[in-house]
């Protein structure tokens, strides 16, 4: 399907990074960079070789959800320096899991040699029948190399193979819910609680850490992976497509630079200012107009009543609008906790002002974010917490534009959450450190947007 509609994408900065881009360029499945993120979570597991050692020389494994290290076996423990034999282990891991000499599986490490990232061959994981085997396939590689390093086998030391085993895997299969010293950015597909929902599955103090808090850059690559997921679910095919390429474009990518005008004409202001502004700007770029001047379309009180002829690009608007909300907002707290407030809150006040025009994403914004509130605010009380929550979770899997609002308010938070970035996702500040991938990512869609042949 084709589409007219063009943007022109800006930076955090105001800066203009390309123009006149197709939204269609943007869509995740066809943008070369985009295709890039998601293989990248797709294909890759992480290994916490420090983290092994030190269970496997305390003997405190079978970790599980409800307790961390509920299996105590202290006279089982083994003192192997497996970190001191990282290179030497990371080697055989790679013979296993590659497919032929020069296939694109690959194990690297962090500075320091105590984590290994290991990407398994493309054709392992498109020929299975899911994404397990990207956990079992390194875990398993894994264990056989530390076999082999250190002579343990089932004849020579069968309670070292038992103990290997559970610290690697946990209780499996007596628990088949824990992920220790082998874990991936996605969750284990036996955890996703419904369809299509796999790439909504990173935590957002994961996302954080990849941009290392730099908000825009977290709101970019949230959106990458909550609108790959909509394409997934079947959300965006056929007559929504437009909805949500539009939606990607002006909230996920600063287009128009609609985001950032909005944030910086509202900056000493509220959330009602971002409102007053959003109106402004949407009547100025006729994306709105007001109704007739006589009753109905004008109500007895003098107010006019607002319409549009364009459903989609009003909600990307809006969506827009939601975001810099939110910015606005957490920014003068510098609190997360905030962010359910302005779901709410902003969509009733935008549907009262804006006359009767739709609130984002036509009031799941609004629902979920009610939802959430209760959750977080009351019954749970566990706000501050989140920086654990991914896009897939009951409260937030409703709307495709509410992620990028949390993943903002996560990153321009200063530290009043209790699960912090810094404390839950330390392996993913390094990880930015030594991969470009995560490095601009407004910079590199745009750029990548030149290449899809249309």
């Amino acid at each position: 399907m084709k589409y007219e509609d063009k943007i022109d994408i800006y930076d955090d900065m105001g800066k203009c990074i390309t123009e006149d881009v197709s939204i269609e360029s943007l869509n995740p499945l066809l943008n070369p960079y985009m295709i890039k993120i998601i293989d990248y979570f797709k294909r890759t597991t992480f290994i916490d070789l420090k983290r092994l050692e030190e269970t496997l020389r305390t003997g405190n494994v079978g970790h599980s959800v409800a307790q961390e290290k509920d299996v105590f076996m202290p006279w089982h423990a083994r003192d192997w320096e497996i970190v001191e034999q990282a290179q030497v282990i990371g080697e055989k891991v790679k013979k296993k899991i590659q497919l032929t000499e020069n296939d694109d599986s690959s194990v690297s490490f962090l500075p320091g040699n105590d984590v290994m990232i290991v990407q398994i061959p493309t054709n392992r994981l498109n020929k299975a029948g899911s994404r397990t085997v990207v956990s079992s396939v390194p875990g398993v590689a894994l264990m056989q190399a530390i076999s082999e390093v250190f002579n343990i086998t089932p004849i020579s030391d069968p309670d070292g193979c038992g103990i290997l085993k559970n610290a690697v895997f946990g209780k499996y299969p007596l628990d088949n819910s824990s992920e220790w010293a082998v874990y991936t950015l996605l969750k284990p597909p036996h955890l996703i609680a419904s369809m299509g929902l796999d790439l909504k599955s990173t935590l957002f103090n994961h996302i954080c850490a990849l941009t290392d808090k730099r908000t825009f850059d977290a709101i970019a690559l949230t959106s990458i992976l909550e609108h790959a997921a909509q394409f997934e679910l079947g959300n965006a095919i056929g007559w929504f497509e437009r909805y949500y390429l539009l939606g990607l474009a002006y909230q996920g990518f600063n287009g128009d630079n609609l985001l950032y005008d909005l944030i910086s004409e509202s900056k000493d202001g509220t959330v009602g200012d971002v409102i007053g502004n959003l109106l402004r700007f949407g009547f100025e770029d006729k994306v709105i107009v007001r109704h007739g001047r006589a009753y109905p379309s004008k109500l007895f009180s003098g107010f006019r009543l607002y319409k549009t002829k364009d459903y989609a690009k009003w909600n990307a608007y809006s969506c827009a609008g939601l975001l810099a909300a939110t910015i606005v907002n957490t920014g003068a707290s510098r609190a997360a906790q905030s962010v359910t407030s302005v779901f709410s809150g902003f969509s009733d006040l935008l549907s009262i002002e804006a006359g009767g025009l739709p609130d984002p994403d036509a009031g799941r914004v609004q629902g979920a974010g009610l939802g959430l509130a209760l959750y977080t605010h009351s019954l749970l009380g566990d706000e501050g917490d989140i920086g654990s929550y991914s896009m897939d979770s009951e409260f937030l899997r409703h709307s495709a534009f509410m992620a990028p609002c949390i993943a903002a308010a996560i990153s321009l938070d200063s530290g009043t959450t209790y699960k912090k970035p810094t404390n839950t996702s330390s392996v993913f500040f390094r990880l930015r450190e030594v991969e470009p991938l995560f490095k601009e990512p407004m910079k590199k869609v745009a750029e990548a947007a030149k290449e899809v042949k249309l």
